[in-house]
């Protein structure tokens, strides 16, 4: 399994373009069939930062997401509403499991 973590600062006039863009690529996303977990979480702090966490089965799976055409058009017109490039992270997970607290 694959952990995508995304991080990325929005212009702050952008912010509404931002949670529309987001939210037009979150549903396709999540029904791709490698897609365990797509998930959009904004700073609370309000500083119009962003972070997406997302899931994948494997390598082949992300490469696929990142060729769908949502995909394409969501990073074309996202791209263009940040303040700077995302930082982005990938974590090959070998073994996962449910915490209890």
């Amino acid at each position: 399994m694959l952990v995508l973590a995304a991080k990325c600062s929005g212009k702050p006039e952008r912010r509404n373009d931002i949670l529309r863009l987001v939210a037009a690529v979150t549903a396709p996303s999540k029904s791709e069939a490698g897609c365990i977990a797509y998930d959009v979480h904004e700073r609370i702090s309000g500083e119009n930062e962003f972070l997406f966490f997302e899931e994948w089965a494997d390598q082949d799976a992300l490469d696929f997401h990142f060729q769908t055409q949502h995909f394409r058009e969501f990073i074309k017109d996202f791209t263009e509403c940040l303040q700077g490039p995302p930082s982005i992270r990938v974590y090959e997970v070998a073994q996962s499991r449910d915490l209890q607290l």
